[in-house]
């Protein structure tokens, strides 16, 4: 009896996936909160995110190839949610805020410690809308 010698390696299978191109580039684009620990733009130093869901850019901004800032003022619980976020003002006008209160709700804050306790507080902050490159 001869015994023979076999691969029995597997082989990865070629994938060949043609990627659709949306002509655009996401690179440095969309929502930015500049530097959340530097504190100085909005007076709240201490407000920290631990969460941030990035706000989808709004259809008619990207068409118009249009960026702005939307100044945020809610309530940060003892858990560090968002509660009853409004729009302080914005600009454009109304462009954004849909936008952005809908991702300010789905982010979570380090909650302020007072005594060695978490509280509650109001917290202000801008949330810029950066025009896509390309346009």
């Amino acid at each position: 009896m001869s015994a023979q010698s076999q691969d029995t390696r597997p082989t990865a299978p070629e994938f060949n996936i043609n990627m659709p191109n949306i002509g655009m580039s996401f690179a440095g684009t969309g929502p930015y909160l500049g530097n959340p620990f530097s504190g100085g733009a909005t007076g709240d130093g201490d407000l920290i995110p631990i969460v941030q869901i990035e706000p989808q850019y709004p259809r008619e901004a990207l068409m118009e190839c249009v960026g702005g800032v939307v100044n945020l003022r809610f309530t940060v619980l003892e858990d560090g949610s968002v509660q009853n976020p409004s729009v302080v003002s914005s600009e454009p006008a109304r462009l954004f805020d849909r936008s952005a209160l809908r991702a300010i709700l789905r982010w979570k804050f380090k909650p302020r410690i007072v005594d060695g306790r978490p509280v509650k507080r109001e917290a202000n902050l801008p949330l810029e809308f950066r025009k896509p490159e390309g346009c």
